[in-house]
C-alpha cells in the first residue's frame, strides 16, 4: 500500500514538470506574437503618415519593453512619399526563466526580428 503511494506522488509530480515545461515552451512564441502585433500597427501608421518620427519610435520601444523586450533597435523610413516603399525592421531580445531540469530554473534569451516593407499610401473615404 505505501508503495503505491510514493509512485503515484513521484507520478503527480512529473506531471506537473511535464505541464509547466508545455506552458513555459509558449512563452517565446507568445512573446513574437505580440511583437508582430506591435510592430504591424507601428507599420500601418508609417503607412498613412509617410514614415516614422522619433516619437513614434519612442512610443513603439516604450511599447516593447513594456512586453518584456530589451536591447531593442529600430530602423524606419522617415521622409517617404506617397506611392514610395517604406521598410520597418525591428530587433529586440526577450528574457525568459525555463524550467531545463526536473528541479532546475535557467534565465534564457531569445533574438526576435520584425521586418516587413510597404507602399506608403493615403486612404480616401
Amino acid at each position: 500500500m505505501p508503495s503505491k503511494a510514493v509512485v503515484f506522488g513521484i507520478s503527480i509530480v512529473f506531471m506537473i514538470v511535464l505541464f509547466i515545461s508545455l506552458v513555459e515552451f509558449f512563452l517565446p512564441i507568445s512573446a513574437k506574437s505580440d511583437m508582430d502585433a506591435i510592430c504591424r500597427k507601428a507599420l500601418l501608421k508609417m503607412e498613412l503618415n509617410g514614415g516614422m518620427t522619433k516619437d513614434e519610435k519612442d512610443n513603439l520601444t516604450n511599447a516593447l519593453r513594456e512586453k518584456g523586450f530589451d536591447a531593442i533597435t529600430i530602423e524606419s523610413s522617415e521622409n517617404v512619399k506617397y506611392g514610395e516603399e517604406i521598410s520597418l525592421y525591428v530587433e529586440a531580445y526577450y528574457s525568459y526563466s525555463k524550467l531545463t531540469n526536473m528541479f532546475l530554473r535557467e534565465n534564457l534569451g531569445q533574438r526576435m526580428v520584425y521586418s516587413r516593407k510597404s507602399l506608403s499610401r493615403r486612404i480616401l473615404n
